[in-house]
């Protein structure tokens, strides 16, 4: 049986700016301290990847895993580990 985490949040900003930084891989190190390196690994359209590699390290738990991403515009985003 698979596990399964689902979460919400209510931001007080554009839908644009949020998913602009969703999509900014690059920065995640920046300002996720467990996230050590963020790769795309299968790019996507408009700067939005389809698959991203992740290596994170929160102390006792460290871990590499890499996540499929589905976009729908600035409406919505999912993503599924692969």
């Amino acid at each position: 049986m698979a596990d399964e985490s689902t979460q919400s949040i209510t931001i007080n900003a554009q839908p644009a700016d949020v998913m602009a930084v969703i999509a900014d891989f690059d920065a995640y190190p920046q300002w996720a301290a467990s996230v050590k390196s963020c790769e795309v690994t299968v790019p996507g359209a408009e700067g939005r990847a389809k698959q991203v590699a992740f290596k994170i390290d929160a102390g006792g738990i460290k871990d590499e895993y890499e996540l499929a991403y589905e976009w729908d515009g600035d409406r919505r985003v999912n993503w599924t580990l692969v």
